[in-house]
């Protein structure tokens, strides 16, 4: 098969993705990264069924959401995904997300945001596997990229602590919770900050994903603040465990 290095397809966001303010909700974007993501695989030849067969799977270590202009209900989009390097038994891949107008006006594109993730290899007993010879020259990427490791600076005030569990609907084909649904747990949980410790206006997720949750595990969301730019959330099981960390930040005001 002639190798398809970049795949591009449309979507509309639904009423159901938006908040209350009509704006895509930043888990979307990932949901959208995620769904490209396996597209390009399947249509490349590589489905769920070629890895099952093989015993393996892909799992996302790190996201990188980058909001660059609000998407809102209705807007239709182009969205693109490539791969853009490899370490070994790691794939990153970009997907770029363009508003091309709404469902009954398209105007000119513009970039509204990205999502760079970090997929690791590992094999049904959950190690690490060399990505397949066949995978590497389909998709081709020269390029090595360093990991973006998340790390956590230790709270400074009293964090604000939400306890939750892993919903029926949170969980993926993959059997765990899926790294979109923490999102929205990092946006529930970063949202209870006092009102004069809350970040308004976020437009950068950076997210390390530690350990899958199964369905039904309860688990604490810990939020707080970092700086007037940045907060910090740790998700834990009940016991300690850490699952994700995240740091979610807005670019400094220039006026």
């Amino acid at each position: 098969m002639e190798p398809r290095l970049r795949l591009e397809r449309e979507y509309h966001v639904r009423f159901d993705e938006a908040d209350a303010d009509g704006w895509l909700r930043p888990s979307g974007l990932v949901r959208y990264a995620q769904d490209m993501a396996w597209r390009h695989s399947a249509e490349a030849g590589f489905d769920r069924a070629w890895y099952e067969s093989r015993g393996m799977a892909w799992l996302v270590r790190n996201v990188k959401v980058s909001l660059l202009q609000p998407i809102t209900y209705g807007d239709a989009l182009a969205i693109s995904t490539q791969v853009i390097g490899w370490r070994q038994v790691w794939a990153r891949r970009r997907t770029e997300i363009e508003r091309i107008g709404s469902e009954d006006d398209r105007g000119d594109r513009g970039l509204m945001a990205t999502v760079d993730t970090d997929w690791v290899l590992l094999t049904a007993e959950g190690r690490p596997a060399k990505v397949p010879a066949e995978i590497a020259r389909y998709f081709s990427p020269a390029t090595r990229f360093a990991r973006d490791r998340v790390n956590l600076p230790e709270p400074e005030v009293e964090p604000v602590t939400l306890s939750t569990r892993v919903r029926p609907l949170d969980v993926d084909p993959m059997g765990h919770m899926n790294n979109a649904a923490y999102v929205d747990m990092i946006d529930d949980g970063i949202g209870r900050l006092p009102e004069g410790q809350r970040l308004r206006g976020a437009d950068c997720y950076r997210i390390g994903y530690v350990l899958p949750a199964l369905p039904g595990t309860p688990i604490d969301v810990v939020g707080w603040p970092v700086s007037e730019t940045q907060v910090a959330c740790r998700i834990s099981t009940t016991d300690g465990t850490e699952l994700t960390k995240a740091l979610v930040s807005r670019r400094p005001r220039t006026d």
